[in-house]
């Protein structure tokens, strides 16, 4: 249990565990729709036109955006990495994602002793702009998820 509380509590840790993860989930999404496109007979273009393909696509290329972002905030400052890992982790709560909503919630959490610096001081309306990109992909995503369930 302690092991565990330590590994929480370690940010280069869960930074590097979610950065991965949200890189390897994707490539397992990826193959998943080549998989399901293969056994049916289609190429993975055809595949993609297919609504649950679609989602799921769409939901892989927003979790490497967020790779890149929270890989992008680190080179900031610490106050920076925490509010986007908060960000990420909302996000992906709206896209469906909980194992990498729940990984945020835990480099949220290491980074909760990040001392007061300045929100992105070197590139903060790229920082802005990707939100609001991102937010936009993610409210897609879920409506898509919505529809998909509910018919």
């Amino acid at each position: 249990m302690i092991a565990i509380l330590e590994l929480i509590n370690n940010p280069q840790k869960m930074r590097r565990y979610l950065f991965w993860y949200l890189i390897i989930m994707p490539l397992a999404l990826f193959a998943w729709i080549l998989l399901g496109a293969a056994n049916s007979g289609l190429d993975f273009k055809a595949a993609i036109n297919i609504p649950f393909y679609a989602v799921a696509f769409l939901n892989g290329c927003l979790s490497i955006l967020f790779a890149g972002l929270l890989k992008f905030a680190a080179s900031e400052n610490e106050h920076t990495e925490r509010m986007i890992a908060f960000y990420t982790l909302v996000m992906l709560v709206f896209a469906g994602n909980l194992p990498g909503a729940l990984l945020a919630f835990f480099l949220w959490w290491a980074l909760r002793e990040a001392p007061e610096e300045p929100f992105a001081p070197n590139y903060r309306w790229v920082f802005i702009a990707s939100m609001i990109f991102f937010g936009l992909v993610t409210l897609l995503v879920l409506f898509a998820n919505i529809r998909l369930w509910s018919a």
